[in-house]
């Protein structure tokens, strides 16, 4: 008792340097614990929110109109990836207003927060003469983002983010990196116009950063929370198959057969 007497107060009754001590240290403990909790909880929040966005945007052909991709205009469709003989019609095509929209959606999902979302989709344009083949096959990517402000550009975490992405055309022999091996082959009637009778399912990435506005620590060392090498922004990722209606119907020619 005496001991435990002397761990608060010394003989002049002053509050002691050992429970000065461990009470800093019990707050530190605290504090990262609340701030590890607050940042899990956001982190799965946003993977959710990713996967609800994912799974709708894959739906396209019941939602959105199609695409004619030789008079859209797009920079960035098939016809300006690849050549002019590639050009389709195509539910599974999309545009930047609908990437804006995407990620309007997903801030609703996460109470209002600022997401940053990128849509990547991979196209393997078949070869006529080898067309289950995809050593003879054409790979295209179309990308579009939500950032076209500029803030991808001046927040280095969230663009480094998506720049570390592995890209979707690398046929390295790493399993990890090459996507191709995450598309099927999906056989169909014969399409009368090029006698083609299977095709390769177009993939979508879709990734999403939010600024990690729960985090005590990054609101005490950068008020804007843009960036920190010590505990980043929060981002998320995930890899869906098209799913377009019919795709066993030749003559559904919004879910074409694409190739060169």
């Amino acid at each position: 008792m005496k001991y435990s007497g002397n761990f608060f107060h010394n003989k002049n009754g002053i509050i002691s340097i050992e429970f000065a001590a461990y009470f800093c240290a019990f707050s530190v403990l605290v504090f990262i614990i609340y701030d590890v909790y607050s940042s899990i909880m956001l982190q799965d929040k946003l993977e959710r929110a990713n996967y609800t966005v994912a799974s709708i945007f894959r739906e396209r052909s019941s939602i959105y109109p199609v695409i004619d991709d030789k008079n859209s205009g797009n920079g960035s469709l098939l016809c300006q990836k690849s050549n002019f003989a590639s050009c389709f019609e195509s539910y599974e095509l999309f545009d930047n207003a609908q990437v804006k929209e995407l990620s309007q959606l997903a801030s609703s999902l996460l109470n209002g927060r600022n997401v940053i979302l990128k849509v990547e989709a991979l196209f393997i344009l078949q070869d006529i003469n080898n067309p289950a083949s995809l050593e003879h096959a054409k790979l295209v990517t179309l990308e579009d983002e939500s950032c076209s402000d500029g803030v991808c550009n001046n927040n280095s975490g969230i663009n480094g983010y998506f720049s570390s992405l592995p890209s979707m055309t690398d046929r390295s022999n790493n399993t990890l990196a090459d996507y191709t091996k995450l598309v099927p082959y999906v056989p169909r009637v014969a399409d009368p116009t090029n006698g083609l009778a299977g095709r390769w399912i177009p993939l979508y990435r879709v990734s999403m950063c939010i600024v990690n506005e729960e985090s005590l620590y990054l609101k005490w060392i950068n008020s804007n929370r843009v960036t920190s090498n010590t505990l980043p922004n929060l981002c998320s990722n995930v890899v869906v198959l098209s799913r377009c209606d019919d795709i066993m119907n030749a003559n559904n020619t919004a879910c074409p057969i694409y190739h060169r």
